[in-house]
């Protein structure tokens, strides 16, 4: 049998010249001999290489180890003394201060964050009703390091309950409470009268 002329690997049937079927028979397999794609074994690499780099961006978000914001308070009610005594109906106001030390009745607060907060307002529910208490001055919990990271919420000796139905706080009962800091959010701290 001999070869086609323009491709000498397909053979021609005897006595016939080229056909249409031959000769699209020799562009099929040019164009596959020049064709070249990526080993199935570099594919199967760059595709893990790319899962991998998914699922690591992904978790980050997701668990927290890429912030999208660096400088954020990291503020909790770290410690509390809040004796029953200081908290009655009949007492004589409801504000409260900031220091730097904690002065009779008080909140802790510790920031573990780069950055500082402010303290915008507490409230303590006891006996089904929720007092709030109003905080003069400023109250700037500052950002890890500094001389305000842990600062104190201090109550007067004779704080006023203050919410309809309200009742006198008594030693060794329950009570629920909020920080609020100035973005809305709310540290909730619980605890007994002391």
């Amino acid at each position: 049998m001999p070869a086609s002329p323009s491709h000498p690997h397909l053979p021609l049937a005897e006595g016939a010249s080229t056909t249409i079927e031959q000769s699209l028979m020799v562009k099929i397999e040019f164009r596959h001999e020049k064709r070249r794609a990526i080993s199935p074994i570099l594919a199967t690499v760059l595709t893990i290489a790319m899962a991998l780099v998914a699922s690591f961006a992904v978790g980050g978000f997701v668990f927290g180890t890429i912030s999208q914001s660096q400088n954020t308070p990291l503020i909790t009610v770290s410690g509390q003394s809040l004796p029953a005594s200081a908290f009655v109906t009949g007492g004589s106001t409801t504000t409260i201060t900031c220091a730097t030390i904690p002065s009779g009745a008080y909140l802790s607060l510790t920031n573990t964050g780069s950055a500082k907060g402010t303290v915008a307002g507490v409230t303590i529910t006891w006996a089904g009703t929720t007092n709030a208490f109003t905080l003069t001055g400023g109250c700037t919990v500052g950002a890890l390091g500094s001389s305000t990271a842990t600062s104190y919420i201090n109550f007067p000796s004779s704080n006023k309950l203050t919410a309809p139905g309200a009742v006198n706080a008594l030693s060794g009962g329950k009570f629920t409470g909020t920080v609020t800091l100035s973005g809305g959010v709310r540290l909730v701290f619980t605890g007994a009268w002391g």
